[in-house]
């Protein structure tokens, strides 16, 4: 017996379980016909590879039009998926893309979380969006790479996390997020949480 099933940890996609950006830059050199070279560590795609507002239009259409379904995986993807089942959680995603790109989406997770249990908020949703999500899903903890919706999620969760991909001209996560720089941190610290909180465990 687990002890703790029916916990629900939350996953978002991009850069945590998918490498968006690998793929984006490498549709975009493909589109462009030219090497894009990475110049800062800006989070805007625009600012970090520095294209003009047409190319970044232009690379967003082709993208949206073929690309979602297959951002790969990154080699951590399923260990982190996996661990996190062992310890008896139900995985979700949540991920801020429009629902239009939902089946892509679960194209990409290649069964890796099933279609059922992906959650798109919109690619302009706010962050509150994401910490709505997690409410209403009773989620125990939170991953995501962007500290606007980790620090959004403080209040909705008990745990929540971000990975630190060291991106430029975000918000600081606030007091009460933890920070990590490798995501198979993230099922050491649910883990944790367990443990202290006899959460989900049979009396």
């Amino acid at each position: 017996m687990t002890g703790h099933h029916g916990s629900i940890a939350v996953l978002d996609v991009d850069g945590i379980l998918a490498d968006f950006e690998g793929h984006w830059r490498q549709c975009a050199e493909l589109i462009l016909g030219r090497a894009i070279p990475k110049v800062s560590e800006d989070h805007h795609l625009r600012a970090r590879y520095a294209l003009n507002a047409k190319e970044y239009d232009v690379v967003w259409q082709a993208f949206h039009e073929t690309e979602w379904a297959s951002v790969p995986l990154y080699d951590h993807a399923s260990e982190l998926v996996l661990t996190l089942e062992d310890m008896g959680c139900t995985v979700w995603a949540v991920t801020s893309i429009d629902v239009r790109h939902r089946v892509a989406r679960a194209e990409s997770l290649d069964g890796l979380i099933p279609p059922a249990r992906i959650v798109c908020v919109g690619h302009a949703a706010p962050a509150s969006a994401k910490a709505a999500v997690l409410q209403d899903l009773g989620a125990i903890a939170f991953l995501d790479d962007h500290p606007a919706n980790a620090n959004a999620a403080i209040g909705s969760v008990p745990l929540s996390v971000l990975l630190d991909r060291g991106y430029h001209g975000l918000e600081t996560p606030e007091y009460g997020v933890t920070v990590i720089d490798d995501a198979l941190d993230f099922p050491v610290l649910v883990e944790q949480l367990l443990r202290r909180t006899g959460k989900g465990r049979a009396a």
